[in-house]
Order: C-alpha cells, then sequence, then structure tokens
C-alpha cells in the first residue's frame, strides 16, 4: 500500500488478483482484476515531503495471444510498473488528482508492454 523508495517500495502481493470474467474456451479471454490503493510517499531527513493516496484497478486478461498469464507474473509486472511509475511521478511532483492521473497513466503504458492486453485504470 505504500511507496516509500527504491525496488519493491511496491509489493508483488499488494497485487491480489480475482477473476471478474471466468475463461469460458481456449485461447484469449477472460479477466482478472486487483484493486489496489498506492499511497506515494516522497520521504526526506526532514520527514514526508509528499504523501498522496492514488486508487487504481489492475486487469490484465487470464489467458493472452501468448497464453496463460499466471497471477504471479501479473503480480510481479504489476509491481515492478507501479515502482517505476512511483518514482517518475514522485520526482515530477505537482497536484495530488494530478499526481494520480499521471501516475496510473505511467503504470498503464509500463504494464502493457510487459503484459498484452492489461490496463490500469482508476478505481471506483
Amino acid at each position: 500500500m505504500s511507496f516509500v523508495g527504491g525496488r519493491w517500495g511496491i509489493s508483488p502481493s499488494q497485487f491480489q488478483f480475482r477473476s471478474i470474467v471466468p475463461l469460458r474456451e481456449p485461447g484469449p479471454g477472460g479477466w482478472k482484476s486487483a484493486r489496489v490503493t498506492i499511497q506515494l510517499l516522497h520521504v526526506t531527513p526532514e520527514g514526508i515531503e509528499r504523501n498522496v493516496t492514488c486508487h487504481i484497478e489492475v486487469q490484465v486478461p487470464e489467458f493472452n495471444k501468448y497464453g496463460i498469464v499466471l497471477d504471479e507474473i501479473a503480480q510481479l509486472e504489476a509491481a515492478v510498473a507501479a515502482d517505476i511509475a512511483a518514482e517518475w511521478v514522485l520526482k515530477t511532483g505537482g497536484f495530488t488528482a494530478t499526481m494520480c492521473n499521471n501516475f496510473e497513466t505511467e503504470m498503464d503504458s509500463l504494464l502493457r508492454k510487459r503484459i498484452d492486453g492489461a490496463r490500469v485504470i482508476k478505481a471506483m
């Protein structure tokens, strides 16, 4: 739930995927989703400089054109994308809503490159 800095500030275990559209037949299809609250913290020796809370939903196919998307792979790739996006967003700064939008957009872009069919959206 939080990012303090460095790799694995956002743990793969935070992305607990649940099936939202079951895979019904062989081939690409099905969806699983993980809703996550990410707390972006920028900590300096003087204390917390920024503290922004973002609510996101990560969706990945159960099966894409490359085969089965295992939960463990989806968790790992989501965590890596979240860490990189968080680091970038914290460096660029801005207002809370802007930072969350930028985080979501950046994480979505990064995750789509790693898992075909994945997406990151604002959690409702």
